[in-house]
């Protein structure tokens, strides 16, 4: 039932466990797929209605219209009126970098450095050649090759002119991503072809290389991928995570299997026989050993986490150095050139070449050029740190780094001098990275959540061997606890067996060597009493003998003394004297033969014979009492063959069968034998459902002259005893008043030399 009970909580922890972990799967496919789909849509609708609605206004303007009409501002002028009337008064239009452009037929625009093309082409090529969506006639939605969201807003005007105002604004994916999607990559492909990619994995540069190309999730030995087709643009967007498949399944086994094996020892230290459970050896080393290797995991898991996050934060903290160093080197390099320092567009470049950002100060300490201006509270840090400022400006250190918070947000601000061609300090670089702590924490606590998980399973898994060891080592203290249980002293105390010569062998060998040693002590006890039974019964004899004699001797006096006088009444007397004298020798040869009969063993003639044939003749010679059945259990298939003399052995049946027979007197009862085989020996057993024997008389059962029964010498079980003890065998008996009695006789199986 305790088995059962077990394979039982095992097989509803396993499926407890599988459901979490498909509960788990099932929530982070869906998950990847709503983070997919973020990704693929760069779509504003709130901003496509307040632009819609920004485009009418603005054909409609008179003034902006009536400028077309006479003379021109500058762009500058133009822009600066749609940022006060419009961009500004609009709040959507607000997170949004706009740029303006105002072009005819003969305007010209810069791209890439110094390549010069007409202003309308290069905005009708961009509707034309990439990927969009026409939201109305002046609306275009333009497929940016990132995940940021871009839109191109072209209104004509009279004269052949043309305004075209690019709204680009950065979109946040992490708000998107949930603790499912932590440490993600993804890619898009553009017609089966690698467009962009962010995150840590190596995506081919075709998607036609990719494990496969099918919507859906897919999964791989470390990572898991869902794939996500955009038809209608021939777009193809893959969201991957790293995928530790047995880890998953492992963690919420661990954690149920932890609570029910706490929940079990702590109901067997509270509830269940807590006491016992508290002073045995078995629970106590189960505790121990289980606290030592708790103890132990914890020790080596801080040891672990205070060695790893000194290695993360070092490893973080050079490689933060050398990246600052190099954009530090990158605008010495470029001052030569061009004024980089306050070049914006430069400045941007490098900013998304090393994903940071960066800020430059004057050595007045104010900010001459910054890529902050998307963070919250960028405004109050428009001067430098005093403590930086102290040790790069006035003590000349070639870097300083320490932790600032800019609001809520908590970076690592690395500072460096900016030296020009003469290496003179002309400006002081600053570049906060925000994302550091949280990539250390998420290290960290990817950490911690592994490692517990690890232990857990570790200590489940140890627990269970604990168990099973304690157990199997206690195993033969049990057995000694049971054995010594039964050791008795007078009667057969069997030896343990064990094979292993360690402390246990060791225990058990000086247990059996007590045995023996037992054995010999109540041999020589039992010699003792026998001696002390000699001397008894020869007194007893001697009294019983002189009973007789001296009336015998009185009477053989009174008959010379009737001789000598002559006395006429002499014949009369003589024959009356004769009579009493023959009756007292009479009892002398009984006292004789009895005396004879114990003090020796009858001669041993031994003879091969059928064991079993032995006690059937033996029960027909006793089964003669109506009120008393006597049967025979043996393998009747079998031979049972036994060198030994036939008569001495049916003597010792005859003496336990009639006992047998004589302690159940009158009442309805049953005697049973079983013959059995062990090994090389015989074992019978004689059972009986009479009186049984009181405890006080057990211990003089074999002793001679001991009987219970009015009639009887005492000496029928001493000589059996005797009769087996020669054979080599062993006679023992169990016995409980008022249920029965056993006698089970253990013989070698003698074989005729």
């Amino acid at each position: 039932m305790k088995k059962i009970f077990i394979i039982l909580i095992a097989i509803a922890l396993i499926a407890v466990s599988f459901f979490v972990y498909e509960k788990n799967e099932s929530d982070e496919n869906a998950d990847m797929e709503q983070f997919a789909k973020v990704i693929a849509d760069e779509s504003d609708k709130d901003f496509e209605t307040a632009a819609s609605i920004f485009v009418e206004k603005l054909k409609n303007d008179q003034t902006f219209n009536g400028w077309f009409e006479n003379n021109i501002p500058s762009d500058d002028s133009i822009f600066r009126y749609l940022k006060i009337q419009y961009f500004d008064k609009i709040e959507l239009l607000r997170d949004y970098a706009i740029t303006f452009a105002l072009c005819d037929n003969n305007t010209y625009i810069k791209i890439d450095g110094d390549n010069e093309v007409l202003c309308n082409d290069w905005f009708v090529n961009l509707i034309d050649n990439n990927d969009k969506t026409v939201i109305n006639d002046n609306l275009f939605q333009v497929d940016d090759p990132t995940t940021d969201t871009y839109y191109l807003i072209s209104v004509d005007f009279p004269g052949n002119h043309s305004i075209f105002l690019e709204f680009y604004k950065n979109k946040n994916l992490n708000q998107y991503a949930t603790n499912n999607l932590k440490n993600y990559s993804f890619s898009i492909y553009k017609n089966n072809i690698l467009d962009y990619k962010f995150g840590n994995y190596l995506y081919p540069n075709s998607l036609k290389n990719f494990i496969s190309q099918d919507d859906g999730i897919h999964k791989g030995n470390r990572y898991k991928h869902l794939i996500f087709n955009v038809l209608n643009h021939n777009k193809t967007i893959i969201v991957t995570i790293e995928y530790e498949r047995w880890l998953r399944f492992v963690a919420p086994f661990s954690i149920i299997f932890f609570a029910l094996l706490l929940s079990y020892f702590l109901y067997i230290y509270f509830y269940s026989s807590h006491t016992q459970f508290r002073k045995s050896f078995h629970g106590k080393m189960q505790i121990t050993i289980l606290l030592t290797l708790a103890f132990s995991f914890f020790i080596v898991g801080f040891v672990s986490f205070l060695f790893l996050n000194n290695n993360i934060k070092k490893k973080t903290e050079i490689l933060q150095y050398k990246q600052a160093n190099i954009i530090r080197n990158k605008l010495e390099t470029n001052i030569l050139d061009e004024n980089s320092l306050t070049n914006n567009d430069f400045l941007h470049n490098l900013a998304e070449t090393f994903i940071c950002d960066i800020k430059i100060y004057d050595l007045d300490g104010n900010v001459i050029n910054s890529t902050l201006s998307d963070h919250a509270h960028v405004d109050d840090y428009q001067s430098i740190n005093e403590n930086a400022y102290h040790v790069i400006c006035e003590e000349g250190a070639g870097y300083f780094m320490q932790t600032e918070w800019y609001g809520d947000e908590k970076c690592s601000a690395y500072y460096f001098p900016i030296l020009d061609k003469n290496n003179e300090l002309i400006a002081v670089l600053n570049v906060p990275y925000f994302d550091s702590d949280s990539e250390y924490d998420d290290r960290i606590s990817s950490f911690i959540l592994n490692y517990i998980n690890i232990i857990i399973v570790l200590l489940c898994i140890t627990s269970i061997i604990i168990i099973l060891i304690t157990r199997k080592t206690l195993k033969p203290l049990k057995i000694i606890e049971e054995q010594m249980g039964k050791t008795n002293f007078g009667v057969n105390n069997e030896p343990i067996e064990w094979n292993s010569r360690d402390e246990i062998g060791a225990l058990i060998q000086q247990y059996n060597k007590m045995l023996v040693q037992l054995e010999n002590a109540a041999n020589q006890l039992a010699r003792n009493e026998r001696e002390n039974a000699w001397r008894e019964m020869a007194r007893q004899v001697a009294h019983e003998i002189k009973n007789p004699l001296t009336p015998m001797r009185l009477n053989i006096e009174y008959l010379q003394m009737l001789w000598e006088r002559k006395d006429p009444n002499f014949e009369e007397n003589f024959k009356e004297t004769l009579t009493s004298l023959l009756e007292q020798i009479e009892t002398l040869s009984k006292i004789a033969t009895a005396f004879s009969n114990y003090a020796k063993l009858p001669e041993n003639t031994p003879t091969t014979f059928d064991l079993s044939e032995l006690l059937k003749s033996t029960i027909k010679l006793y089964d003669v009492e109506k009120n008393i059945s006597i049967t025979l259990i043996y393998n009747e298939k079998e031979e049972w063959p036994l060198f030994a003399d036939r008569n001495n052995l049916g003597r010792v049946f005859g003496n336990i069968i009639k006992n047998a027979i004589q302690a159940i007197g009158s009442e309805p009862g049953h005697i049973e034998l079983i013959l059995s085989r062990l090994g090389e020996r015989y074992k019978i057993k004689i059972s009986d459902n009479g009186c049984g024997i009181k405890e006080e008389d057990k211990a003089k059962i074999f002793f001679p002259n001991f009987t219970t029964k009015s009639s009887g010498m005492g000496v029928g079980l001493s000589v059996s005893q005797n009769i087996v003890q020669a054979m080599g065998g062993n006679i023992t008996f169990s016995s409980k008043v008022g249920i029965g009695t056993v006698f089970t006789i253990d013989i070698p199986i003698l074989k005729e030399m």
